[in-house]
């Protein structure tokens, strides 16, 4: 600030200096030099108030006072200015603008009459009497010392007259203010009236300055003359804003007495002011009588409710001392004063209890030397007056004897007063030492107690990089360091945390220190490189030595941060799931197109091999788009399932040949089946799959070799287990393990390794799909599958399958495909999509059937009560208007021995719940071929008409 006031004090000079060489006294010049003193006084004012905000008490109040002056000479000079500028002629003499300018005088001696002991928190009735008397007296010196003899007066000599009074009333504040300065004992007090002393006193050169070049000859604003106006208000300015309060400690008003000088200069105004208006009265004539006899009884009235105020304090305080004395004398702790000669003056029960004596009538007057020091242990008196002359202040625990043998401890601190003496406060420990001594037992408890609980508790310096002061030996089981080895580097933990998380623990130690409750979960490194999840809850309390500090718990919830990836995991997969077979239904149509008149395509090509080499390929590419959408729709749980009661040890024995193909010859495979595996109900083909997919993945993750092994058993899975894997619900279960002593997997990849899509085998070697069908498999199959792996550790897959009270179906015989037999029956064929019902009506009509076709449901129902034989209806499953389970209950309530097929490449649990296929119903999965087409058509039609439709 005072550098930005300096720049500014430096402007105004300069404006100030061009304003005189260039503008001179004309009308312009005038104006510029009255706005340029009006602005500093403004400038000052606001240095005064902001000197008012940094101040308290007095200092504040005096600030206001002197500022409301300066601000009152700016509001009176732009009066001034009105006159001088717009109407050429100066203010009349009883004019308001010349009074403006003695009121600030005024301020200035209320400020000099203040009481420094007054605390003016709110308007206060002695305060305003006293300015009434102050205002009184300055409307008497102007009145008749000014405006009634300028009346008389020719203009030059009644000028001189006004400044004469001016500089005298400035002069006069001046030698007040330094008798002020000497009079009052404190030092803030004394830098603040020395500062306005050396204020008036540059204001009363530079107006007086001014003042006797105005009384010599008019000199109208416009010449250098103007500085001298200018030059005290910037010094206020200067003052003001570089006025910082001390670190004075002001004693208590009620119990500080007064100098014999202050009482007679803050209580002289009482007397003296009538007094001065009685005898500047006398010479108003006969016509001011009623003004002066009113005045003068005014001035009378303040003096008499002014020493009433004055008693009533005085009562007050003497009360409030007695009353002060008396929770003194009752207090428990103990105190003495003792004056500068070294004699007791006060001594209260607890004190003279505390150093043995009965009575403290009898250490009054005694020197404190001889009748407390000789008998404290731990106090030499050399020591204290050290401290006491250095830093006016001496603290220590002193022992006074008592019986033989024994001695009571005695907190003792000694601060010297102002005026001279000390005062000793004192405290008996005993009760202190002995609850210290509780204290420490019941810590020994505690920790005790704390060690026993699975959680690292601690206690730390709040901040991330706090000093730990203890960590229970828990730390070691969680993460791996003793509580020396984290103690030695614990102002660095946060090293320890995975960077990620620093943001959140930094937050929450911000949170710690604006008086919340510490509150973060992070991961961090163990000793041993491995990674855990943390759980930090902690509070900030006050030390033994009332220092803050930071109790906490940090609890290990790896396990609880895997289950909530996990159903996370499980959320995405639905998500996916649902999107999947969204396109499935579209895109198996495009795929019967696709494969249907590539086929036939490809039985036209007779003595074309290059023609029938690119159909082949064609094919090829849309059985793998197939493969696919299969996918899709098995890691979304949406495909069609014909679950069989299968044993599980069935299923390995009959793919373990083909696996150790898979395999090759640097890993080892074993197989430990269990005696006696229950029974599971799963789609044989998608159980399989799923073995086929968990062996590829071991395979790729045992580059150079290794060994795998295939487990089955009967598991029983209890509430503990169901508590931690999420949506496990306990029961029976058959469990196939799939294990490898590969690379194994991070944390961070086990979290996505079920998401389709993810890989780590690279672009050309996975797809992303393998365990994501896996695993949509064994979830609709109503099954779980976990995964447990470490980097450079293997890993193991685990399937859960829920075993069912029934015996194993035997494996059905594979029957060889023959060409699909001709037929002349009716068909009627209801598909939305119009390729691909012109592709099946071609097929069909090729196979000698005759096809009634339709894309509406609604319309299907007309043709079959048009009387026309059908003995085959082939529809689609999902339609816009109608199902096709719909219209087939429809058909079938009027035509029961109708035989039904449905054909569909998403059915929308429409003929199937939970993607299971309804018993007895007759089902050909999109994308299909034309001959898949016909031989299950001609295997529906030679059916049994009892199949369920």
């Amino acid at each position: 600030m005072p550098r930005k006031l300096s720049i500014l004090a430096l402007a105004i000079v300069v404006l100030h200096i061009v304003e005189v060489a260039i503008l001179g006294k004309s009308y312009a010049g005038s104006l510029l030099g009255n706005s340029l003193q009006i602005i500093s006084s403004f400038i000052a004012l606001g240095m005064c108030i902001g000197a008012s905000r940094r101040g308290s008490g007095f200092s504040r109040s005096f600030w206001l006072l002197v500022g409301a002056g300066i601000g009152i000479w700016g509001v009176a000079n732009v009066g001034w200015t009105y006159y001088e500028v717009v109407l050429h002629r100066e203010p009349p003499e009883l004019s308001f603008v010349r009074f403006l300018f003695d009121t600030q005088e005024a301020f200035f001696a209320i400020v000099l009459f203040l009481d420094q002991d007054q605390e003016f928190t709110e308007l206060d009735l002695g305060f305003v009497l006293d300015a009434v008397q102050i205002g009184l007296v300055f409307l008497f010196i102007f009145v008749g010392l000014y405006y009634i003899p300028s009346l008389t007066l020719d203009t030059h000599a009644a000028l001189v007259r006004e400044y004469t009074i001016a500089t005298a009333e400035v002069t006069a504040l001046f030698f007040l203010a330094l008798l002020r300065m000497f009079l009052t004992p404190s030092k803030e007090s004394r830098r603040l009236y020395g500062g306005l002393a050396a204020y008036l006193a540059v204001y009363a050169v530079c107006s007086g300055l001014a003042n006797y070049a105005q009384a010599l000859e008019e000199t109208p604003t416009g010449t250098l003359l103007d500085l001298a106006w200018t030059t005290p208000l910037l010094w206020g300015a200067f003052w003001a804003a570089t006025w910082k309060p001390g670190q004075e400690q002001q004693p208590d008003a009620a119990l500080r007495t007064k100098t014999l000088g202050e009482t007679i200069l803050t209580n002289a105004l009482f007397g003296v002011a009538p007094v001065l208006i009685f005898l500047l009265s006398t010479d108003l004539g006969p016509s001011w009588s009623t003004l002066r006899y009113s005045l003068l009884a005014l001035s009378v009235l303040c003096y008499v409710a002014r020493m009433a105020i004055s008693d009533y304090r005085q009562s007050r305080n003497a009360e409030l001392v007695r009353q002060q004395a008396r929770a003194l004398d009752s207090a428990v702790d103990g105190m003495a004063i003792v004056n500068a000669e070294g004699k007791y003056t006060y001594v209260n029960a607890g004190y003279a209890q505390m150093l043995g004596n009965t009575s403290r009538e009898v250490m009054i007057g005694s020197r404190w030397e001889t009748v407390s020091v000789r008998d404290m242990q731990g106090a030499p008196p050399d020591e204290i007056r050290a401290a006491l002359s250095k830093d006016r202040q001496w603290y220590g625990v002193v022992n006074v004897p008592r019986e033989p043998g024994a001695s009571v401890p005695i907190e003792l601190a000694v601060t010297a007063l102002p005026e001279g003496g000390v005062v000793l406060l004192s405290r008996d420990l005993t009760e202190r030492r002995k609850a210290e001594h509780a204290r420490a037992e019941a810590e020994i408890k505690y920790r005790m107690i704390v060690e026993q609980v699975a959680a690292i508790s601690y206690i730390a310096e709040p901040g991330v990089n706090g000093r730990w002061y203890y960590v229970s030996p828990q730390i070691e089981t969680i993460l791996g360091y003793t509580p020396e080895e984290w103690l030695e580097t614990s102002e660095n933990w946060l090293q320890f945390v995975h960077p990620d998380d620093h943001p959140a623990v930094n937050e929450a130690e911000m949170a710690g220190l604006r008086g919340r409750s510490f509150q973060a979960e992070y991961r961090i490194t163990r000793k041993d490189g491995r990674t855990v999840w943390i759980s930090d809850t902690a509070t900030i309390t006050q030390g033994s030595e009332n220092h803050p500090v930071m109790e906490g718990f940090m609890v290990d919830i790896s396990e609880r941060k895997l289950m909530e990836m996990q159903s996370q995991q499980a959320r995405r997969m639905e998500a996916v799931g649902r999107l999947a077979g969204g396109i499935a239904h579209d895109f198996n149509n495009l795929l019967t197109i696709i494969k249907g008149y590539t086929e036939l395509a490809r039985q036209r090509t007779e003595g074309q091999p290059a023609l029938r080499n690119d159909i082949e390929r064609i094919e090829d590419a849309s059985e793998r788009a197939a493969a696919l959408v299969r996918q899709l729709l098995a890691f979304s749980r949406k495909q069609v399932l014909q679950p069989k009661n299968l044993d599980l040890n069935s299923v390995v024995r009959g793919l373990e040949q083909l696996l150790r193909r898979l395999m090759g010859e640097d890993i080892r495979i074993k197989t430990e089946l269990g005696a006696d595996v229950g029974t599971i109900k799963a789609d044989p083909s998608q159980v399989e799959q799923v073995l086929m997919n968990l062996v590829v993945n071991a395979r790729d993750a045992m580059p150079h070799g290794g060994k795998l092994i295939i487990e089955t058993c009967n598991v029983e899975l209890d509430h503990g287990y169901a508590s931690e894997h999420v949506s496990v619900k306990p029961g029976r279960y058959v469990m196939l393990a799939v294990s490898d002593t590969g690379v194994g997997m991070s944390p961070e990849t086990v979290a996505h390794i079920f998401e389709p899509f993810f890989t780590t085998k690279g672009g050309s070697r996975g797809t992303g799909l393998g365990l994501a069908t896996s695993y949509g498999i064994v979830k609709q199959s109503g099954g779980y599958i976990w995964v447990y792996s470490e980097p450079e550790q293997g890993t193991t897959f685990k399937v859960y399958m829920p075993r069912v009270d029934e015996h194993a179906e035997p494996a059905e015989a594979i029957r060889l495909k023959s060409p699909a037999q001709k037929g002349t029956e009716t068909i009627l064929l209801v598909e939305d999509d119009e390729s691909v019902r012109d592709l099946t009506e071609t097929v069909l009509t090729s196979y000698g059937y005759k096809v009634i076709v339709t894309d509406d449901p609604e319309h299907a129902e007309i043709v079959a009560q048009s009387g026309v034989a059908i003995q085959l209806v082939l529809t689609d499953v999902v339609m816009p208007s109608m199902s096709g389970r719909d219209l087939v209950r429809k058909l079938t309530a009027k035509y029961p021995h109708l035989r039904v097929l449905y054909m569909s490449g998403y059915t929308d649990n429409v003929i199937a719940s939970g993607g299971v296929l309804e018993p007895g119903l007759a089902f050909l999965q999109k994308p299909f071929t034309p001959a898949a087409l016909a031989q299950k058509v001609r295997e529906v039609l030679d059916a049994s008409a009892s199949v369920s439709k």
